[in-house]
């Protein structure tokens, strides 16, 4: 789909932009006397470690990978904004390492690369993630490795990674982008829906959303973005059920006219109790 390129194409700029700002930072190297810090300017002796933590397979891997994000796609774009960098002479040439770490959608491999980075002491900055449940631990610990470790990401969306006592480090690039709403921030999604309830002054309120339920799959995008919505929707009104779920994955093992009718079912129920 087009949304999902263009929304890998953002993730890509914010490469550049990262690269770009890295001007204004310089290397701990360590050393000097009790107290002090000493730091050298970047160069291809002290160069900057970008890690690039993201799968090599883009596929919506049951809804780990729900923008469909890979390494492929990011190196392109990465290389330009590196030859940018070094043609204008922002950095000199060989400053800066671009190092990709296959995340394989998993939050146990994926926080792994980055702590085998820390301890190989070649990790400045993080940029990436496309599995949210591999992202929160590493955002959790990354202000307390070496000086602290940023974290620039595109996906965390939801409102549970908003704590920025816990997610110190943590920059999520998405909210100044305004793409249809699934796409949005999540806050951004809560406060227009929230905001269209007052001005319609509606009362109830059905969730229908895609919702694998298996104890071997996370919670996906769908699932997330509905419990960030619950929110500012419950200081409206509040409804003890408000919600039906599917499963879209053609591991669902449900025929057409199964999905259909239990469609017809859910629609006949949200209408009973949207006018009960």
């Amino acid at each position: 789909m087009w949304i999902n390129y263009a929304r890998t194409f953002i993730y890509n700029h914010s490469v550049l932009h990262v690269l770009l700002l890295v001007l204004l930072h310089t290397t701990f190297v360590g050393g000097g006397k009790a107290g002090e810090q000493e730091f050298e300017e970047i160069s291809a002796e002290h160069p900057i470690h970008l890690v690039i933590p993201l799968p090599e397979d883009d596929s919506f891997s049951m809804g780990k990978n729900p923008f469909y994000f890979s390494s492929h796609k990011v190196k392109p774009l990465a290389d330009l904004a590196l030859e940018r960098v070094y043609n204008e002479s922002i950095l000199p040439n060989n400053s800066i390492h671009l190092i990709y770490r296959d995340s394989k959608l998993s939050d146990a491999i994926g926080p792994n690369v980055a702590v085998e980075q820390l301890l190989r002491k070649e990790i400045d900055c993080i940029i990436g993630y496309a599995y949210g449940y591999a992202l929160a631990p590493v955002a959790r610990m990354s202000p307390y490795w070496k000086n602290g470790i940023p974290i620039i990401t595109p996906i965390g969306l939801t409102m549970s990674l908003d704590d920025k006592k816990e997610y110190q480090l943590m920059t999520r690039i998405n909210s100044p982008y305004k793409f249809p709403p699934k796409y949005f921030d999540f806050q951004v999604v809560a406060s227009a829906v929230g905001e269209l309830f007052k001005s319609y002054q509606w009362k109830r309120h059905i969730f229908m959303f895609h919702h694998a339920k298996s104890p071997s799959v996370a919670v996906g995008e769908c699932f997330l973005l509905m419990a960030s919505l619950q929110h500012p929707l419950r200081k409206i009104i509040e409804m003890q059920h408000n919600f039906f779920t599917f499963n879209e994955e053609s591991g669902a093992n449900l025929t057409r006219a199964e999905r259909h009718q239990q469609f017809v079912q859910y629609l006949q129920a949200s209408s009973y109790m949207a006018n009960g």
